[in-house]
């Protein structure tokens, strides 16, 4: 199960997985495609859907991968609460209880990198860990007042250290060679950064972007203050969100937009050339990792 958060994610996670010059070669073509769909007028949003599908099928030889979308489970909801971490908690059990329970579980989206003074932009993060910090505790976000957590604490998954290891064993030379380079402050070469001990941070109900700029300080800086197993890699909201929804074998891959603190100066002047190619690049890893799971299992 292949879950991406926004709409503008999956949208260049799926060229890449559908594209013969971004994929590793015998990859499979869906056999269920939904990949284009118009976003909702506002002013007539559709009616809640209570049997969402995927966006799309992969049938390798050994198993089935589902591609899903956050963003499609939500349409039927203002454009505030799109963000909202306890409306995407909320229906993400529906993805879940589609079919079998997943043997595996990729939470993939944009984040920024935890390191102001080296540019990963573009570049693709693979871990299994994860943290998050409320960034409106006591609800204070009226927008988003979701408290499940766990919270301040490190949640591993139940993937082993063995099997993620045979997982990155592609060729990564060869799949990142595919990547598109973002336009603002690129990394100085393409490449996956893989580890195990990886951890994405989640700063969730954070439901506006200028207040990341405050949030994720704090996230890293509570993340930092512990002690850990585990070393922060990735900054975002709904990785950790996804992961506490199942138990089954977890991993998250993140396409890095900004240096850290940087997403006034690295996202918000080219949004769209920054997150559609970062979100390429996670797509790309997304469908080697796939066809690597397909050689495991």
């Amino acid at each position: 199960m292949v879950v991406v958060n926004k709409w503008w994610e999956c949208d260049p996670v799926l060229f890449a997985m559908l594209s013969d010059n971004a994929r590793p070669p015998g990859s499979p073509w869906p056999s269920a495609l939904q990949s284009g769909r118009p976003r909702p007028d506002p002013s007539h949003l559709p009616t809640e859907n209570p049997k969402p599908l995927p966006r799309a099928v992969f049938p390798y030889k050994t198993f089935q991968a589902e591609v899903w979308c956050i963003s499609d489970l939500l349409e039927h909801l203002d454009s505030t609460l799109q963000s909202s971490s306890e409306q995407k908690a909320k229906y993400l059990p529906r993805m879940y209880s589609f079919g079998p329970s997943p043997d595996l579980v990729l939470a993939v989206g944009t984040a920024e990198f935890p390191d102001a003074m080296v540019s990963e932009n573009g570049n693709v993060v693979v871990g299994s860990k994860v943290f998050m910090v409320d960034g409106h505790p006591d609800g204070s976000n009226p927008l988003s007042k979701w408290s499940d957590g766990p919270f301040g604490q490190v949640i591993d998954s139940s993937l082993t250290r063995s099997v993620f290891a045979k997982l990155v064993q592609f060729d990564v030379p060869l799949a990142s060679n595919r990547f598109l380079a973002v336009p603002l402050a690129p990394a100085s070469s393409p490449w996956v950064v893989a580890d195990y001990l990886n951890v994405a941070l989640g700063a969730v109900n954070v439901t506006d972007y200028s207040e990341y700029s405050l949030v994720d300080p704090l996230t890293a800086k509570e993340f930092w203050s512990k002690p850990r197993d585990g070393k922060a890699a990735s900054i975002e909201t709904t990785h950790g969100v996804i992961r506490v929804q199942s138990e089954s074998p977890f991993l998250f891959i993140s396409g890095i937009v900004d240096r850290f603190g940087y997403f006034d100066q690295d996202v918000n002047p080219r949004s769209h050339g920054q997150n559609t190619a970062a979100a390429h690049n996670a797509g790309v890893v997304v469908s080697w990792l796939l066809s690597r799971f397909d050689l495991l299992t």
